[in-house]
């Protein structure tokens, strides 16, 4: 079934019988995890597991079709225009759908994977030119606090995981790379969609890649129709404003909407919003109410100063819609977060 059976690592090309040998090259933790992908990719079975992100629903265990992942990677490559030789840099634990794609992109157009590391800041010792890589959001943030020189070393990279902060994008701008939004989840086997944000070409809008179809179902939630990838209407819980082009905005997720008093306050879209304003970690959620069913609550990742507070509420009236305002303001020391970086939701509303 796969198009190539040797992969190229660190410039040593390594095939299905010597992979093994990569954790002799470099004993690293993510090369042992590289290697136990490879060694689940070469197996008889036709499928694999993997545990889903919780896109469309609770998170659990799914099994995905290889030739279907394949697809996706050929997908990708065709997208950005992938050739044999290109330097593709590995930055996210493959024990995620997002790091194992990483993996065989490389495999399937004979890339030369560059093993980074798994932190916060995996640039921090690179010194060559990487033609295409992804991270999350958070790894971004922390290379532009401490390395930002270094994004000029990247021809492309993806992001996903979460949403981009307005601000962080916004500084992306003055780079040459070409940075991209990414949109898909575990069930997707990776992106189904891409918006660029920087260059001449900026967009605001998602836009799909060739053979997946967008629909939307009474919800008001994507719906995901991709043949290649094996998918007959997958529903998941992000509402979004889709154009008839097919190109499309996310709206916030279905089980987050805030319903006060009959009006839907969408999260997504306020902390959009806010995060132009506020440099501190925060995240909007629904509180029980015994009259209006819920009320909209700011939580803030700070000291629960009254100067501080006198202030937060000052901008936040400059800032939002009255319909947009929270009705109470919640510190905390930290706002819990899942791995992928974006708020541990479930976690927050414990707290409060």
């Amino acid at each position: 079934m796969q198009k190539n059976s040797h992969i190229t690592i660190n410039g040593k090309i390594y095939s299905h019988s010597s992979i093994q040998n990569l954790t002799v090259d470099f004993p690293t933790q993510l090369s042992k995890e590289v290697v136990g992908f490879l060694q689940i990719w070469f197996d008889k079975e036709d499928t694999l597991v993997q545990q889903s992100s919780g896109s469309t629903g609770t998170p659990k265990k799914l099994r995905l079709n290889k030739q279907a992942m394949e697809s996706s990677a050929l997908m990708t490559g065709n997208f950005f225009g992938f050739r044999e030789g290109m330097k593709a840099f590995l930055c996210l634990s493959p024990s995620y759908i997002a790091g194992k794609m990483m993996i065989l992109r490389a495999l399937i157009w004979k890339l030369n994977l560059i093993l980074g590391e798994t932190n916060s800041n995996p640039v921090k010792d690179l010194n060559e030119t990487i033609d295409f890589a992804a991270m999350v959001p958070i790894q971004l943030a922390k290379i532009m606090e401490q390395n930002p020189e270094k994004l000029n070393n990247f021809k492309t990279i993806i992001i996903g995981g979460s949403a981009i902060p307005v601000l962080l994008e916004q500084k992306l701008i003055g780079f040459k790379t070409d940075f991209y939004h990414t949109y898909g989840m575990t069930e997707t086997m990776s992106h189904i969609a891409l918006r660029k944000i920087t260059g001449s070409q900026s967009e605001n809008y998602f836009k799909p890649l060739t053979g997946i179809h967008l629909t939307q179902d009474r919800r008001g939630c994507l719906v995901i129709q991709a043949d290649d990838l094996g998918i007959k209407k997958l529903a998941t819980n992000d509402l979004v404003e889709l154009l008839p082009d097919q190109n499309f905005r996310i709206l916030g997720r279905w089980d987050e909407v805030i319903i006060s008093a009959g009006l839907k306050i969408h999260p997504h879209l306020i902390e959009q919003k806010l995060s132009q304003h506020l440099s501190k970690p925060f995240v909007l959620i629904g509180k029980a109410h015994e009259t209006a069913g819920e009320t909209a609550i700011l939580i803030i990742e700070d000291q629960p100063v009254t100067a501080l507070i006198f202030k937060y509420w000052q901008l936040l009236e400059n800032v939002l819609e009255p319909a947009e305002m929270p009705r109470e303001l919640f510190f905390v020391k930290s706002i819990p977060q899942l791995p992928s970086g974006k708020p541990d939701r479930k976690s927050i509303q414990k707290i409060i």
